[in-house]
């Protein structure tokens, strides 16, 4: 199962396993132990990207990467998992961060808890703002703003509450703190 789970800057997780407080990981390593319970034993990750920032910022000094959950799964209903074996396969940088978690609310469109608000993350029906990090709207007319560098999403959904178009920029300097909205190309433009 694909799966998404921060670090420290140096791949510890905090709290890693059972007979470990801190665990350290390797990129590409698969690591083991004998049981999992979410919130007790395990390797622990997240189904929504997005979750992970409830436990690691995004503030430049964590890392973030898409993981193999495999073994013996025990999930809740937070969207943690727990799991007997883990893999790290790729680090995502705060585009592919985005990427992934708009892609999870694209899979799971009718489900509660898409709205997100963290220190350096906002994902907001209609409009979402942000001074750095990632800003992402959903809705029939979804509006992103933020500073450059920052990484702006939009979900646009039809008048059934479906998604019907989905798209993401990195801000340039002569865009910044200036407001985006989807265009006729389907492209995030800046409004005029």
């Amino acid at each position: 199962m694909i799966a998404y789970k921060g670090f420290t800057k140096d791949l510890w997780s905090r709290l890693g396993d059972d007979k470990e407080e801190n665990c350290r990981f390797v990129i590409g390593e698969t690591k083991k132990v004998s049981e999992s319970k979410t919130a007790r034993s395990g390797f622990h990750c997240c189904e929504n990207p997005f979750s992970c920032l409830g436990y690691y910022d995004l503030d430049g000094q964590n890392r973030f990467f898409k993981v193999e959950a495999a073994g013996d799964i025990d999930e809740d209903e937070s969207e943690r998992i727990a799991c007997t074996k883990i893999t790290l396969l790729e680090e995502l940088d705060t585009l592919k961060f985005a990427v992934e978690g708009m892609r999870y609310i694209i899979l799971h469109q009718d489900r509660d808890g898409w709205k997100k608000s963290y220190r350096n993350v906002v994902v907001n029906a209609d409009e979402a703002e942000t001074k750095e990090g990632i800003a992402i709207a959903r809705g029939r007319n979804p509006m992103v703003k933020g500073r450059e560098g920052c990484v702006l999403g939009a979900l646009r959904e039809n008048e059934n509450g479906e998604i019907v178009n989905a798209t993401i920029v990195k801000v340039k300097r002569e865009e910044s703190g200036k407001w985006f909205r989807i265009g006729k190309t389907g492209k995030l433009e800046v409004v005029k």
